[in-house]
């Protein structure tokens, strides 16, 4: 086997997470490597029990599309495909044996009418609701796969699987900064997210005026803030001990003023998850804008559902658990189950914790 091919389908693997092409490439090495016919990717919905093919090397669209349309529920390798494992192949001639081959109508009535003998598929991934098959098909000219083939191809699995883990997570990463962005854009007010080392991660438009004005890039800034920024961002990121929400007074040269929040964000918070680190979230109200609505933004930014509102800003005015549910005419259990959900959408440990991020929040944007 040829290292050099062996090098280039690997890479092209990787390369296919920002390149489609390059992962056709990848999969046109392997069919050489192979000898077969055709190569695809196919993703079996477990729970609809239907077959899509996707990624198609040498594609014949009448193959795939009677393959996906009709015969696809008497595919003979569904039937063993619950005993694999991933990493593992399917090898027809071994698995279903040549005389049942013969004689088995997915092979009579579809792979001879197209010109094929035999294929193999290799379970890549598993999860709930659905799996990842790669699929190798050869033509009736041809020997039948043998379980050898599928050894010497062993080696690609683990990079297939990688890379298509990669390429999923990144296209989940645009996607979330696409929809978050889209969503700050939505407030009336100033918001940023750092990282711990004080990388601008995320910004509204309003919050990108008031990253240059808090960092100013060595330049002397216009406004001045009664705490030191840096200070602030690296207290809201620590790992392992967060200080909550800290609030800091500005005013610039010609008097005006705004209240400068920032509020820790834990890794599995909605706008820090793409980044898995310890983030700071800054809000920046101006004095002269409008007063923005506590809940409005709880469930903006930290995506609180409706109920969780409700509760939220019954304890920002100082009610207590009972009294709050007792008020909301809900029950106490349904109320200690919704504090929890907002301890982990808001990164808050304890009541106290929670009551003074309100406080603190809705001090700066209704302040002014």
């Amino acid at each position: 086997m040829d290292q050099a091919t062996i090098h280039g389908a690997i890479r092209g693997l990787y390369e296919g997470i920002l390149d489609p092409g390059a992962w056709q490439q990848s999969l046109r090495a392997l069919t050489e490597i192979a000898d077969t016919s055709h190569a695809s990717m196919m993703v079996w919905d477990t729970v609809n029990d239907q077959i899509t093919v996707n990624e198609i090397v040498n594609p014949v669209e009448e193959l795939f599309a009677a393959y996906e349309n009709d015969f696809q529920p008497i595919d003979p390798a569904k039937a063993f495909a619950p005993r694999l494992v991933p990493g593992a192949w399917y090898v027809d001639a071994r698995d279903l044996g040549p005389q049942a081959m013969a004689r088995h109508p997915f092979y009579c009535d579809f792979f001879h009418r197209f010109g094929l003998r035999s294929y193999v598929a290799c379970l890549v991934e598993r999860q709930p609701r659905y799996e990842v098959y790669f699929s190798m098909q050869r033509a009736l000219s041809q020997d039948a796969f043998s379980g050898e083939d599928t050894r010497k191809l062993d080696w690609v699995i683990p990079h297939m699987r990688t890379a298509m883990a990669m390429r999923d997570r990144t296209l989940a990463l645009s996607t979330m900064a696409s929809l978050s962005a889209r969503l700050l854009e939505r407030l009336s007010f100033a918001v940023a997210v750092y990282s711990s080392d004080r990388r601008l991660l995320l910004a509204n438009t309003a919050g990108e005026r008031w990253v240059r004005r808090l960092e100013p890039a060595g330049k002397t800034s216009e406004w001045q803030l009664s705490r030191h920024f840096a200070d602030m961002l690296q207290a809201a990121c620590d790992p392992l001990n967060p200080l909550g929400a800290q609030a800091a007074r500005a005013i610039d040269n010609a008097g005006n003023q705004a209240e400068v929040l920032v509020l820790p964000l834990p890794a599995a918070h909605m706008l820090a998850s793409q980044w898995q680190q310890p983030a700071a979230l800054v809000i920046v109200h101006e004095a002269a804008a409008p007063s923005v609505l506590l809940d409005t933004v709880m469930r903006t930014l930290y995506g609180l559902t409706p109920a969780e509102s409700r509760l939220v800003s019954r304890l920002a005015t100082g009610e207590g658990l009972p009294e709050a549910s007792r008020q909301m005419r809900i029950r106490h259990e349904t109320a200690r189950t919704q504090l929890k959900s907002i301890f982990l959408k808001t990164g808050c440990t304890s009541q106290s914790q929670l009551t003074h991020l309100l406080t603190r929040l809705a001090s700066t944007l209704n302040s002014g």
